[in-house]
């Protein structure tokens, strides 16, 4: 399960909360835990449909997904209208939340430890966070967070504190928007999406 855990950090993020708890980025990631332990514990029980079921709307509140496309597309997303964007945020969204539902099919033990929320440039704030599996060494998640209008949203995702999950999708979405545009990228983002749903 941690070897699952770490697979995954590299290639996604995480977070929820109401709104009521959006203002403090620290409890945002808090409850997006709690959320996605509840997720492991029922698992098997959920099976993948429920898995997705529970965390689409977890992934919706936490997540600035504009921004992480933005970020993750780099100078390319300058050439797309709010429309264009928008629709890459969204066939990224599902990519990443049936890859949660595809990675996080049970508990092991894990537990998550969310440290006190930190300034950043920019305005930015940083939530330290950490998966402790029952035997082994922790692993270390931060996550960058921005307010938008209804409070604190996750815009990047920092592995061992240094590994940008930002930098790594835009050096994979940058020669597919090249070479295929648009429409490419988000048939290629469509069909690794119907590949978790049909295994």
């Amino acid at each position: 399960m941690v070897a699952r855990l770490l697979a995954l950090i590299l290639v996604l993020f995480c977070a929820v909360g109401p709104a009521d708890a959006a203002a403090d980025p620290k409890v945002v990631i808090e409850r997006f835990c709690a959320v996605l332990l509840d997720v492991m514990k029922q698992g098997p029980q959920l099976g993948f449909k429920g898995r997705l079921e529970k965390l689409q709307p977890a992934f919706a509140a936490a997540y600035d997904m504009a921004a992480v496309s933005r970020g993750s597309l780099g100078a390319a997303a300058g050439k797309l209208s709010a429309e264009e964007l928008g629709r890459v945020a969204e066939a990224y969204e599902r990519f990443s939340v049936a890859t949660y539902a595809d990675q996080f099919t049970a508990w092991e033990g894990e537990r998550f430890e969310v440290g006190a929320a930190r300034p950043m440039d920019g305005g930015a704030m940083l939530v330290p966070s950490r998966i402790i599996p029952a035997k082994g060494d922790p692993t270390s998640i931060d996550y960058v967070m921005r307010a938008e209008g209804d409070g604190w949203r996750i815009v990047d995702v920092l592995f061992d504190g240094a590994i940008s999950q930002v930098a790594v999708r835009r050096s994979e979405f940058s020669p597919i928007f090249r070479r295929d545009g648009l429409a490419g990228l988000i048939a290629t983002l469509d069909a690794k999406t119907k590949s978790l749903e049909t295994k």
